[in-house]
Protein backbone atom coordinates (compact mmCIF):
# COMPACT_ATOMS: atom_id res chain seq x y z
CA UNK A 1 0.00 0.00 0.00
CA UNK A 2 1.30 3.46 -0.94
CA UNK A 3 1.67 6.07 1.77
CA UNK A 4 1.23 9.78 1.79
CA UNK A 5 3.59 10.89 4.30
CA UNK A 6 2.91 14.87 4.89
CA UNK A 7 -0.30 17.39 3.46
CA UNK A 8 1.95 19.51 1.26
CA UNK A 9 2.28 20.14 -2.36
CA UNK A 10 -0.14 18.40 -4.35
CA UNK A 11 -1.98 16.83 -1.03
CA UNK A 12 -2.09 20.26 0.81
CA UNK A 13 -5.65 20.32 0.45
CA UNK A 14 -5.89 17.38 3.09
CA UNK A 15 -4.03 19.89 5.56
CA UNK A 16 -6.03 21.60 8.28
CA UNK A 17 -4.07 25.10 7.91
CA UNK A 18 -5.70 25.23 4.17
CA UNK A 19 -7.89 27.79 3.13
CA UNK A 20 -10.89 26.67 2.48
CA UNK A 21 -14.26 28.47 4.26
CA UNK A 22 -16.39 26.30 6.29
CA UNK A 23 -19.26 28.05 8.66
CA UNK A 24 -19.36 26.89 12.09
CA UNK A 25 -21.85 27.14 15.16
CA UNK A 26 -23.87 29.73 14.90
CA UNK A 27 -22.70 30.70 11.16
CA UNK A 28 -19.60 32.20 11.79
CA UNK A 29 -17.64 31.58 8.67
CA UNK A 30 -13.74 29.74 9.21
CA UNK A 31 -11.05 30.59 6.29
CA UNK A 32 -9.54 26.95 7.33
CA UNK A 33 -10.21 24.13 9.35
CA UNK A 34 -7.36 24.85 11.89
CA UNK A 35 -9.47 28.22 12.69
CA UNK A 36 -12.91 26.32 13.15
CA UNK A 37 -11.47 23.48 15.52
CA UNK A 38 -9.40 25.82 17.54
CA UNK A 39 -12.44 27.76 17.68
CA UNK A 40 -14.96 25.14 18.75
CA UNK A 41 -13.04 24.38 21.66
CA UNK A 42 -14.81 27.35 23.60
CA UNK A 43 -17.91 27.93 24.45
CA UNK A 44 -17.20 31.27 24.35
CA UNK A 45 -18.79 33.76 21.32
CA UNK A 46 -16.04 36.28 21.79
CA UNK A 47 -13.41 34.01 21.85
CA UNK A 48 -14.47 31.80 18.66
CA UNK A 49 -14.72 35.24 17.12
CA UNK A 50 -11.07 36.22 17.63
CA UNK A 51 -10.41 33.04 16.44
CA UNK A 52 -12.62 33.42 13.09
CA UNK A 53 -10.77 36.98 12.39
CA UNK A 54 -7.04 35.34 13.06
CA UNK A 55 -5.21 36.54 9.62
CA UNK A 56 -3.69 32.86 9.19
CA UNK A 57 -4.04 29.42 10.43
CA UNK A 58 -0.80 29.95 12.45
CA UNK A 59 -2.14 32.91 14.75
CA UNK A 60 -5.80 30.63 14.81
CA UNK A 61 -3.85 27.94 16.55
CA UNK A 62 -2.10 30.38 18.56
CA UNK A 63 -5.02 31.89 19.82
CA UNK A 64 -6.72 28.63 20.23
CA UNK A 65 -4.36 27.87 22.84
CA UNK A 66 -5.76 30.89 24.80
CA UNK A 67 -9.44 30.34 25.67
CA UNK A 68 -11.55 28.41 28.21
CA UNK A 69 -12.11 24.90 26.89
CA UNK A 70 -15.57 23.78 26.87
CA UNK A 71 -16.24 20.66 29.31
CA UNK A 72 -14.91 17.24 28.01
CA UNK A 73 -12.43 19.03 25.47
CA UNK A 74 -9.93 16.45 26.01
CA UNK A 75 -12.09 13.82 26.50
CA UNK A 76 -13.82 13.30 23.67
CA UNK A 77 -14.89 16.31 22.35
CA UNK A 78 -11.62 17.12 20.05
CA UNK A 79 -12.53 14.16 18.28
CA UNK A 80 -15.86 14.61 17.95
CA UNK A 81 -14.74 18.49 16.75
CA UNK A 82 -12.51 17.25 14.05
CA UNK A 83 -14.72 14.72 12.77
CA UNK A 84 -16.99 17.28 12.34
CA UNK A 85 -14.79 20.01 10.60
CA UNK A 86 -13.42 17.42 8.02
CA UNK A 87 -17.02 16.06 7.03
CA UNK A 88 -17.90 19.93 6.20
CA UNK A 89 -14.55 20.95 4.53
CA UNK A 90 -14.99 17.33 2.19
CA UNK A 91 -18.51 18.49 1.77
CA UNK A 92 -16.86 20.61 -1.26
CA UNK A 93 -17.37 17.82 -4.58
CA UNK A 94 -13.72 18.99 -5.75
CA UNK A 95 -12.17 18.24 -2.56
CA UNK A 96 -14.13 15.43 -1.91
CA UNK A 97 -12.57 13.92 -5.68
CA UNK A 98 -9.24 15.19 -4.23
CA UNK A 99 -9.52 12.84 -1.30
CA UNK A 100 -11.01 9.99 -2.90
CA UNK A 101 -7.93 10.29 -6.06
CA UNK A 102 -5.45 8.99 -2.45
CA UNK A 103 -7.20 5.66 -3.07
CA UNK A 104 -6.14 3.01 -0.70
CA UNK A 105 -3.13 5.17 0.21
CA UNK A 106 -2.01 5.36 4.10
CA UNK A 107 -2.58 8.88 4.86
CA UNK A 108 -0.03 10.54 7.62
CA UNK A 109 0.27 13.85 8.67
CA UNK A 110 3.97 14.07 8.93
CA UNK A 111 5.05 17.09 10.76
CA UNK A 112 8.47 18.61 12.23
CA UNK A 113 6.53 20.55 15.33
CA UNK A 114 6.10 17.32 17.59
CA UNK A 115 2.62 16.64 17.31
CA UNK A 116 2.58 12.98 17.73
CA UNK A 117 -1.23 13.35 18.58
CA UNK A 118 -2.79 14.89 15.45
CA UNK A 119 0.45 13.26 13.20
CA UNK A 120 3.39 11.81 13.37
CA UNK A 121 6.79 13.58 14.09
CA UNK A 122 9.64 13.49 11.57
CA UNK A 123 12.07 15.81 13.36
CA UNK A 124 14.24 13.35 14.84
CA UNK A 125 14.25 14.21 18.43
CA UNK A 126 14.25 10.87 20.51
CA UNK A 127 11.07 12.29 21.95
CA UNK A 128 9.52 12.15 18.39
CA UNK A 129 11.16 8.69 17.57
CA UNK A 130 8.04 6.51 18.22
CA UNK A 131 5.20 6.77 15.23
CA UNK A 132 2.65 9.34 15.88
CA UNK A 133 -0.97 8.36 16.66
CA UNK A 134 -2.02 10.38 13.53
CA UNK A 135 -5.26 10.99 14.45
CA UNK A 136 -5.92 13.36 11.22
CA UNK A 137 -4.48 10.69 9.29
CA UNK A 138 -6.86 8.20 10.47
CA UNK A 139 -9.89 10.48 10.46
CA UNK A 140 -9.36 11.06 6.88
CA UNK A 141 -8.89 7.42 6.18
CA UNK A 142 -12.28 6.60 7.68
CA UNK A 143 -13.90 9.74 5.75
CA UNK A 144 -12.12 8.88 2.19
CA UNK A 145 -14.05 4.71 2.83
CA UNK A 146 -17.29 6.65 3.95
CA UNK A 147 -17.37 8.99 0.68
CA UNK A 148 -16.16 6.07 -1.85
CA UNK A 149 -18.97 4.09 -0.06
CA UNK A 150 -21.73 6.52 -0.52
Amino acid sequence: MDSIEKFRGRYEFMSNFYRHTIVGTGGIPYPTNEAAFQAAKTPNLLERCLIASAPTPREAKRRGRLVSLRAGWNDTGRHVVMRAVLRAKFADPELSRLLLATGDARLVEGNRWHDQFWGDCRCGRAACARPGRNFLGRYLMELRTELANQ
